[in-house]
């Protein structure tokens, strides 16, 4: 194989591809790119995939000559970073990847691209086209909400709930949901597959796909605001996104999602209105002496007086007061996760939040003063216990 091409025409598509290869703890193989050159198309492929998460990039070059290489994902990608602008060369002789540009040579050892696994060609039969900005918007709303516990499989992804009129997309960790649904999507001709809808009322027909969040991030990364669709098909085990030069094939997790939505159940009869970035700079200093295992903070509030505080015995306490609110009900006080509350204010909208309360025992509601148009974001944060 041998092909050139300028730095700027290849390293774009690279940066965030090594995200998505396997670790030490997966098959050798996992941790190489396969790069495959096609001189007739003068087409580059490059795969990358750790086994549930495929990505394939497809990109122009000029090809010389045809050929395929297993490269370690890593050290191409830092080699590419490191060299200067202009026109890289590449070309394959035996084991070797060899590497040139602006009198700098690389030679870096090739695996056996026979061993790289055969990536499933994904069903293109049945596209589905989504606006790709409210998408990804959707996406920014929940997808910080997630578990990190690998135990508890389903809830390290995303919901996504795709009715005839609107779509909604919601995350939980147990502790913490972020939702969002959007009515309406606007240069979105996504149809409701066929198979998998639920058999309820035609007005609440809906298909549900939980995406993991690696392949929802990796979205993001590659989210350019200048390609406008996102085309999408999904069949019972797998969901494929095309998107500019790439395609990304997906497990779904197959479990149900649990229905977080009886949360939403309890009635909050207090209100506090106040500036988001006000809140934010008062729990970050707060929470410096905040229990490093629960990172517990606590809300004291009434129509008078709004208090923050934190305690640790092995570290000390904090409290400040609050001097630009607006509250509306009952003295009432809360314990929540500090970290939890701040992600939830970092996904806000608008300048203001507002926050719902109850009793110690209950939720706190957190939304944007004003919604989008056709669209409704809520989260939600459950308390720590006293």
């Amino acid at each position: 194989m041998r092909l050139s091409i300028e730095k700027k025409d290849i390293q774009p598509y690279i940066q965030h591809l090594s995200t998505v290869v396997g670790t030490k703890n997966t098959s050798p193989i996992m941790l190489n790119y396969l790069i495959d050159v096609d001189a007739e198309s003068n087409n580059v492929t490059i795969k990358a995939s750790d086994l549930e998460l495929h990505v394939i990039v497809t990109f122009k070059a000029t090809v010389i000559e045809s050929g395929t290489v297993a490269v370690n994902a890593k050290r191409f990608n830092e080699i590419i970073a490191a060299m200067p602008e202009g026109l890289i060369e590449f070309w394959k002789n035996e084991e070797l990847l060899i590497i040139q540009g602006n009198k700098i040579d690389f030679k870096i050892l090739s695996a056996d691209p026979t061993l790289y696994p055969i990536l499933a060609q994904p069903e293109a039969h049945q596209i589905n086209t989504i606006n790709a900005e409210l998408f990804m918007r959707m996406v920014r709303k929940t997808s910080f909400a997630v578990s990190l516990d690998v135990q508890r499989t389903v809830l390290t992804g995303v919901c996504w709930k795709i009715y005839r009129d609107r779509h909604l997309m919601a995350a939980t960790d147990g502790r913490k949901v972020s939702e969002i649904t959007i009515k309406a999507i606007e240069s979105s001709d996504l149809e409701m597959p066929t198979h998998n809808v639920e058999p309820s009322s035609e007005s609440d027909n809906y298909v549900e796909k939980v995406i993991p969040v690696k392949t929802l991030n990796f979205l993001q990364l590659i989210h350019n605001s200048n390609v406008k669709d996102l085309g999408i098909s999904f069949s019972d085990s797998q969901i494929v996104f095309f998107y500019g030069n790439f395609v990304i094939i997906s497990k779904i997790l197959d479990s149900r999602y649990p229905d977080y939505s009886k949360a939403f159940v309890v009635e909050l009869p207090n209100r506090l209105e106040m500036k988001a970035k006000e809140l934010l700079e008062t729990l970050r200093r707060v929470s410096l002496v905040a229990p490093d295992d629960v990172f517990r903070v606590k809300f004291e509030i009434d129509n008078t007086q709004f208090e923050v505080s934190s305690f640790d015995r092995e570290t000390g306490d904090a409290k400040e007061y609050v001097q630009n609110y607006v509250y509306n009900g009952e003295p009432t006080n809360i314990s929540f996760n500090f970290k939890y509350m701040i992600s939830i204010l970092e996904a806000l909208d608008t300048e203001n939040v507002v926050i719902r309360l109850g009793t110690a025992k209950e939720p706190m509601l957190v939304t944007n003063e004003t919604d989008p148009p056709n669209q409704q974001i809520i989260h939600l944060l459950m308390p720590l216990r006293a």
